[in-house]
């Protein structure tokens, strides 16, 4: 399989951690792809969005929970557990997946011309990442659970927070949360996917050719 991802994204990060939790990486290779510019990537995902997971069929899953739910499949389901614990896990997946989001439309309005509206959007981006952290911080028995899908995507979020806007001290408030998230990334699965070449990865060179389809 080949991952097609690009480093910043939370939403790749999500996934490479995902497969080094998954004990996966022998079977997928990784291709660094730039989603802004790189058509390749459109014939796989219409969207052209990462990250894009390229199955050994050429046929492509994409968007993160979905290719988190294969890559759990595929491995046996350790990190969506059954039972009641599957709908705590996806809400936290779902939180995780949302802070990202307004953290990247954040970002990204703040770049443009300031006026009413754009100053509207970015307010409204930042009540979601504050509500977001709060509950997270509100209840706090997740944080020692045991890792799920759900912790991968609240802490590659918190990492894309950390990175994109520094300015908004987030853990200031919220110790609990800031307390996990720094110990958490030192996960050898968070590390690895901030940084892919120092893991056990395929490599680019030996990545099957891109199929187009």
């Amino acid at each position: 399989m080949q991952l097609l991802y690009a480093p910043r994204s939370p939403f790749s990060r999500k996934i490479l951690a995902t497969i080094v939790e998954l004990d996966l990486t022998a079977q997928v290779s990784l291709v660094q792809v730039d989603p802004w510019t790189d058509e390749t990537l459109r014939r796989h995902n219409p969207a052209c969005k990462v990250p894009t997971l390229v199955l050994h069929d050429s046929s492509a899953l994409f968007d993160s929970p979905v290719i988190a739910r294969y890559l759990d499949a595929l491995s046996g389901h350790t990190l969506i557990p059954s039972g009641p614990q599957t709908w705590d896990t996806l809400r936290r997946e779902a939180l995780g997946d949302a802070l990202a989001e307004a953290v990247i439309r954040r970002f990204v309005d703040q770049l443009g011309p300031g006026d009413d509206r754009l100053e509207r959007v970015v307010a409204r981006q930042e009540a979601a990442i504050f509500a977001i952290l709060d509950r997270l911080e509100a209840a706090p028995e997740w944080m020692w659970a045991p890792t799920d899908l759900g912790h991968l995507a609240i802490a590659c979020a918190l990492d894309y927070l950390d990175g994109r806007s520094p300015e908004l001290a987030w853990g200031a408030r919220r110790r609990l949360l800031a307390t996990w998230f720094y110990d958490f990334r030192g996960r050898p699965s968070m590390e690895i996917a901030a940084d892919p070449t120092i893991g056990t990865f395929r490599t680019n060179d030996r990545a099957i050719p891109l199929v187009e389809v």
